[in-house]
């Protein structure tokens, strides 16, 4: 099966499903307060959504071509987690650290797949980042604007687009229109930050290939350099460990 054709419009669920059974799990899930749909139409819809940005291009990203396709498959992957992380707590639906979580199995799903490190990379990254920008203006985030571009490096416009598909495909009783305004705001604002510390070039993939452990695939070597890339952002690359970390992937 083909998972690059369903994933074109109008999009082939069925077979979706059946390429990522991990969403399967989705079908029933319940979201939290901010979400309208279960878990599986959110996604469905937050791809939809990826499709209508691109065309209206209201927040302003700017997605090569050569990406869209992969965009689609973030999108896809982005809440792969959140049947493995649903919980309650206080009368409230959580899904605690989906985000990170679902980012590893990106890896292990494009190995499944065959995904190229490209591919894994952007999948990986976007995943694990999707939930960042709403929260970047707090004072207590762990990704702050200018960290968060750096841990978005080359694929910053697609965040931003994924971002922000996300936030409407959550239309939750407790959403209101002055939220939509301010992620709104927020996605302007990180392409701005994100542009003002660019170029960011693409990780030498083949480079890294060398420093994991044989046999590596292009998802590990995808999901290495996106791993990688966040510890840099965080400042992790000034341990001496730091260079031997692909080998513990």
């Amino acid at each position: 099966m083909d998972f690059h054709a369903a994933l074109d419009p109008p999009l082939d669920t069925a077979c979706l499903l059946e390429i990522v059974p991990e969403l399967s799990l989705a079908r029933e899930l319940e979201g939290s307060q901010y979400h309208h749909l279960n878990t599986l139409d959110h996604v469905i819809e937050v791809i939809r959504g990826v499709e209508r940005e691109l065309e209206e291009g209201r927040v302003g990203a700017r997605v090569r071509e050569d990406r869209v396709q992969d965009l689609r498959l973030a999108a896809l992957l982005h809440d792969v987690a959140k049947p493995v992380t649903r919980g309650e707590f206080e009368g409230r639906v959580l899904f605690v650290s989906h985000d990170s979580l679902g980012a590893g199995m990106v890896r292990r799903i494009g190995r499944r797949l065959g995904l190229s490190a490209g591919e894994t990379d952007l999948a990986s990254t976007l995943t694990g980042l999707h939930l960042k920008i709403g929260f970047m203006g707090n004072p207590s985030t762990d990704y702050p604007p200018e960290r968060l571009a750096r841990a978005a490096g080359p694929f910053g416009e697609e965040l931003a687009v994924l971002s922000w598909a996300d936030r409407l495909a959550a239309q939750g009783p407790r959403l209101k229109p002055e939220h939509l305004r301010r992620h709104e705001e927020l996605c302007t604002w990180f392409l701005r930050i994100s542009r003002d510390l660019g170029p960011h070039p693409l990780p030498d993939y083949a480079a890294l290939e060398g420093t994991i452990s044989s046999p590596a695939s292009g998802a590990d070597v995808g999901y290495a350099a996106s791993y990688l890339r966040l510890l840099a952002a965080r400042g992790t690359g000034d341990n001496p460990a730091f260079t031997r970390l692909p080998r513990l992937l």
